[in-house]
This record gives C-alpha cells, structure tokens and sequence, in this order.
C-alpha cells in the first residue's frame, strides 16, 4: 500500500511539472500603454535629442526592455536608453534622431516591449505604435546682414551692424539668403521681418524671399527701410532681422540702431 501511494504522489509530481512547463502569462495589451511626446520642429537632415513619456497603465504587470525600435521617417542615430516600467508608473526615454527633407509633415513611433511570458517560458515581445506631430523645415539662413546706406546702395559697400540715424530718418537693412540644406526651397515660401524692438522709435518692415534655391543656392541681396519716427527717443535699440517659413524663425540676427538728437 505504502509503495502504491509513493508511486501516485511520484506520478502527481511529474503531472504537476508539466503543466508548468505549458503556463502562460498574457501579456500588457499595447492599449494599456498612454504614449506621448512634444511636436517635433527640426530643420531637415539636422540632428536632435528627443524625448518620449510611457505610462503603463495596466494595473497587474510590469513592461521590460522598453525602447523606441523606429521613428520613420527620421532616422535613429546612436543607441536609445531603454527602460523596466512597472505597473501605474511611466518613464521617459531618450534617443537622438536624424530629420528626412523637409518635405515631409506625417510620422510614426513605434515603440517596443517585452510582456507576459509564452509557452516556452520566453518573454513575448509586443509593439506601441502612435503618430507624432513634426515640422521639418529648411536649412536655410541669412547672411550678410547689416545696414546699407540706402536701397540704391545695398552693394556698394560691406554690411555693417550699428547704424546712427536722425529722427524723421530711414534706416535701410540688407540681406540674403542662402539654401544650406540639400532640399529645394520654393520662391516665395520663406520672408524676412526686420523688427525695431522699440516700437517708439520705429516699426517692421516685411520682405518676400521670391527666389526658389537648390543646394547651396542664394537669393538676391534684399533691403528694408526703416523711417525712424519724427518723435522718437534719442538713444539706441535691438533691430532683430529674422528669416521666416510661416510662424517658424529659420534664422534671426541682430544688428543696433542709434537715434540721435
């Protein structure tokens, strides 16, 4: 009797095992995941450190190895850091990416994550996937930035960044622009707005970038005047000269204008 009941328990043991070998635990469903990350603005082909926020909300499980496995249509350049998120709790990951041309306005996160275990005992491997609001602009700036004697006389000598003007005077500001990414830009998409940041003495003035640029392209030198005001205040103040694509700055400079007595 006493070998009969050894050999059941024995065979009870054995049963028992087995059935754990099959266990399966189900893992952390993508819909329990809450992801999200700031709109993107980068000029393309730069490079930009970014950052994105996981929060697992399933209320029993942990999710390991969580990384961002692509960012298309930017490229991932270098290693992510990649992170253990307990259940109700979030993280943050960081990873470097590479912006495409600037003619490209849609993107997709996927992020990666091990969760749950299948029946080989193995950690199941599942994906986020979730939209990204980006702005890939131009790499275009300004050069030769400064004022000119007037709007005849943009060429005729080398910009300078101070200017001394009487009240009732116009002060005149030159520019280009000049294409430094590899992308054409279309005429008329960008424009420059010289800005008095004393209002008292002076306002903006507004400029069309009419020429379209290839690689390495320029536009013509531009010029803005700029009346100083009849009553204005003697003294000086900032003129910022910033290059535009829609409500995006591409580019500022900054040049200081004199009013004298």
């Amino acid at each position: 009797m006493k070998k009969l009941l050894a050999l059941m328990l024995l065979i009870s043991v054995i049963f028992i095992s087995g059935c754990a070998s099959t266990k399966t635990n189900s893992p952390v469903s993508p819909e329990d995941l809450a992801v999200s990350m700031e709109p993107l603005v980068i000029k393309e082909f730069n490079e930009q450190d970014v950052s994105v926020t996981v929060l697992n909300n399933n209320s029993t499980q942990a999710i390991d190895s969580v990384s961002v496995s692509s960012f298309d249509p930017f490229t991932i350049v270098g290693p992510g850091t990649q992170v253990n998120i307990p259940a109700k709790s979030k993280a943050a990951l960081s990873f470097r990416v590479m912006a495409p041309s600037f003619d490209k306005n849609t993107s997709t996160l996927t992020l990666s994550y091990a969760s749950g275990i299948d029946e080989e005992e193995k950690p199941v491997i599942n994906t986020k996937t979730v939209p990204v609001q980006i702005v890939v602009l131009p790499d275009a700036k300004l050069q030769f930035v400064g004022f000119a004697e007037s709007m005849d006389k943009l060429r005729a000598s080398p910009p300078v960044s101070t200017w001394e003007a009487k009240k009732g005077e116009n002060a005149t500001v030159k520019f280009s622009v000049k294409n430094h990414g590899q992308s054409t830009i279309a005429g008329d998409s960008m424009y420059v707005v010289v800005d008095i940041e004393n209002k008292l003495i002076g306002n903006n003035a507004t400029v069309n970038i009419t020429e379209s640029m290839a690689k390495g392209g320029t536009s013509y030198t531009r010029g803005a005047e700029l009346p100083v005001l009849e009553d204005a205040p003697n003294g000086e103040t900032n003129v910022y000269v910033n290059l535009m694509k829609g409500d995006y700055l591409l580019d500022t400079q900054t040049l200081v204008l004199k009013v004298k007595l």
